[in-house]
């Protein structure tokens, strides 16, 4: 009797993986849809764009690019691992929503709730205003703020977001206050800097370039260790006396359980985008660098994040 159960085990096994490597062998049969979980414009919608562009040849199918803004990322995250571990729904995530506001709002979109696929960039945030703003450098808003509290107006990408954790670091090392205005994305947040509804935001080279290169805002600082290739004479934070270093990746995310084949064969296509002179000639015109990184390397690299941003969040909420 044990050997006839034993047996059937055995086959049920065997049948089960037959049918998942035949599927992950089929893969993709259809459209991939890369859910962004931000609003239109910004860096993440941008560069996914990018990828978007020169996905087909290496997938054999389309990629879709699906904005889902809301709740700080939270919206898109939830529907991706709500779907089908299946391949064809993916998360272009990044430290706001994933790591930073996870982390704040105990929500479940952290590591815990995804398969990494691969990491395509990361890049540095830039603190910036309209060109005609008042404030030629850092020390001059700074100035402003202390003899006017509470009346400089800060566009963001939502609570404890990409633009939210590097700004509440910053007031807090310059004794500063704020009026904080939540907007769907980078993109959002930047328009209303342009309007004149908002004074500040801090964005990515994607959005931020062209609008640098039209005369129409101005980039105070960079959150980087170092000046940015596009923007070498703006000051890092730290020269400008402020330690607040950050940085946000952006990376292909597939819900938990997605079965192994059809995560390596993504990841596979993603590293052959992520080398195409199409794409990274994209890329580089959005003011970007590629830094590539596969699933089991991008989720070390995420945990080691993740134990970081811990210690930053707590000593932004002090």
């Amino acid at each position: 009797m044990r050997s006839s159960k034993g047996g059937i085990l055995l086959a049920w096994l065997v049948t089960f993986i037959s049918g998942a490597v035949a599927t992950a062998q089929e893969f993709p049969t259809k459209a991939i849809e890369l859910v962004i979980p931000f609003g239109p414009g910004g860096s993440h919608d941008l560069t996914a764009r990018a990828v978007a562009s020169v996905a087909h040849q290496y997938l054999g199918q389309p990629l879709l690019v699906v904005l889902k803004p809301g709740g700080g990322g939270a919206v898109g995250s939830q529907l991706v691992i709500r779907s089908k571990p299946d391949g064809y729904t993916l998360l272009f995530g990044g430290s706001g929503p994933n790591t930073t506001f996870a982390l704040v709002q105990k929500a479940p979109i952290g590591p815990d709730q995804f398969t990494p696929v691969a990491r395509i960039n990361y890049s540095a945030t830039l603190f910036t205003v309209r060109a005609d703003a008042p404030w030629k450098n850092l020390r001059e808003l700074v100035e402003y703020a202390k003899k006017n509290p509470g009346r400089l107006n800060f566009a963001n990408t939502g609570p404890w977001g990409v633009a939210d954790l590097p700004m509440r670091l910053f007031a807090k090392a310059a004794g500063i206050d704020y009026n904080n205005i939540p907007f769907d994305g980078g993109g959002p947040a930047m328009l209303a800097v342009l309007g004149g509804h908002a004074d500040l935001t801090v964005g990515f080279s994607p959005q931020t370039l062209p609008q640098v290169a039209a005369g129409k805002m101005r980039v105070l600082a960079v959150t980087d260790v170092k000046r940015s290739r596009d923007f070498p004479n703006v000051p890092t934070m730290k020269e400008e006396g402020y330690d607040v270093v950050f940085t946000m990746w952006r990376s292909v995310l597939a819900p938990k359980g997605t079965p192994q084949p059809i995560v390596e064969k993504l990841e596979a296509a993603f590293k052959k985008m992520s080398e195409d002179k199409s794409f990274l000639g994209l890329i580089q015109s959005l003011g970007d660098a590629v830094q590539f990184q596969g699933g089991k390397e991008f989720a070390e690299t995420w945990r080691r994040e993740w134990e970081q941003h811990a210690k930053l969040v707590e000593a932004a909420q002090k």
